[in-house]
């Protein structure tokens, strides 16, 4: 998700991201929050100014629960593959820092070295 959302936004991965996250790259194992969610905050983190993160988390997870009725991976997989799930991330990913920010926004606002 992190270097899909780097390619398409032009934005520089930092060093080491992909391995440090190796420990979730097929999910958490438990259950509970899925990985893919978790990847998608982590990516509003990454190129989003800060002061902006916060409620673009919770419009993220409210689009992301009102269609599919949870947020967790045993729900999740019940009802959905988890490819589908990773698309449904990005989608809703892309709706919320285009319309809430706009591309030059986010941009502009990158601290990264």
């Amino acid at each position: 998700m992190l270097r899909a959302v780097c390619e398409k936004y032009d934005v520089k991965m930092p060093e080491d991201s992909e391995k440090m996250l190796r420990g979730i790259s097929k999910g958490f194992g438990t259950g509970h929050i899925c990985a893919a969610l978790v990847s998608s905050i982590m990516a509003l983190g990454l190129i989003c100014p800060l002061e902006e993160v916060s409620s673009l988390r919770m419009e993220f997870l409210e689009k992301f629960h009102n269609e599919h009725k949870s947020l967790a991976c045993i729900d999740l997989r019940n009802t959905i593959e988890c490819k589908n799930i990773v698309a449904k991330c990005a989608e809703i990913l892309e709706e919320v820092i285009d319309k809430r920010l706009g591309l030059e926004e986010c941009i502009a606002s990158l601290q990264i070295p």
